[in-house]
């Protein structure tokens, strides 16, 4: 996932020309295959060399910097559209947009105002998504049937609104691709900060769970907990968890209960988004990724 291209005064959303330059040439030397978001949802284009490429919120530096070098590579994209800032100060244009569509970037939906869906009511989200919807369809003729929730910030709630008007969703919490989470699938952020071939080499490669869950699962977490349950089919041997939120990493005690393991944090979530990050490496690198809001 990328958000802005060639924006240094953005350093969390940026990737450089340089940097998105080196990512794609290694992945291509990798020989790493490139498909479109909505091509995740056919089982018969997946294997374990394939790439998807998104960008979020349609800011001009992806029309005039990040389009032209994956264009260059020939490696296609979806871009999710927030359609309250189409044409504004630092956006795409509708016109822009529809470029965009010609040449091949698929368009799908990112909301409307762009707002945390973790703390939007029923009524505002389904405007949310009739808003958008509408807009995209009279000014690019299509209707999008994915969703990007916007900070990656959702709730049940949400995700069983979204699956009415969707075939998927997803998130911005790290993780491997798994269909195991339609409505929650995880992407690997990319910036500045976060943006070396050594981390683009250990996520490329990173594989899914074959059934992985941490309880509570409501992404929006209500009450607040200090004591988390990660239940893995597979066994839990060899699991270990980065854990964090906007105030930093969280020291924690876990404990093996069979398949599971007993998380207990060392203090209070602070308010934001709370990110645990479960790895193990057995024949490659398994990834296990969520992400919770806390208001």
């Amino acid at each position: 996932m990328y958000h802005r291209f060639g924006e240094t005064k953005y350093p969390s959303t940026n990737i450089t020309e340089e940097q998105l330059d080196s990512h794609l040439n290694y992945l291509i030397e990798q020989n790493y295959r490139f498909i479109q978001a909505s091509d995740l949802l056919d089982s018969n284009l997946l294997n374990e060399k394939t790439i998807t490429v998104t960008i979020d919120d349609a800011y001009l530096s992806f029309y005039e910097v990040g389009l032209p070098i994956f264009e260059k590579y020939q490696v296609p994209v979806t871009l999710f559209l927030n359609t309250e800032n189409v044409g504004g100060n630092n956006y795409m244009s509708w016109d822009q947009l529809k470029d965009a569509l010609n040449r091949g970037v698929e368009i799908q939906n990112h909301s409307h105002t762009h707002r945390s869906f973790a703390t939007l009511d029923d009524e505002t989200i389904v405007s949310e998504i009739e808003t958008s919807q509408s807009l995209i369809l009279a000014n690019l003729n299509i209707t999008p049937n994915l969703f990007a929730f916007p900070f990656g910030e959702s709730s049940d709630a949400a995700q069983k609104i979204i699956e009415t008007y969707f075939d998927a969703a997803f998130g911005q919490h790290s993780g491997a691709f798994s269909m195991n989470y339609r409505y929650y699938i995880p992407r690997y952020p990319l910036n500045e900060n976060y943006s070396s071939i050594e981390r683009l080499r250990d996520i490329s490669k990173s594989l899914p769970f074959q059934a992985a869950q941490l309880q509570p699962s409501n992404p929006t977490l209500n009450p607040l907990s200090t004591r988390f349950v990660l239940d893995i089919d597979e066994g839990v041997e060899g699991v270990n968890c980065f854990i964090s939120d906007f105030q930093g990493s969280f020291e924690k005690q876990i404990t093996v209960l069979e398949n599971k393991l007993l998380i207990e944090l060392s203090r209070i979530p602070v308010s934001g988004r709370l990110r645990f990050n479960c790895t193990k490496v057995d024949n490659g690198i398994f990834w296990y990724g969520h992400q919770y809001f806390v208001n």
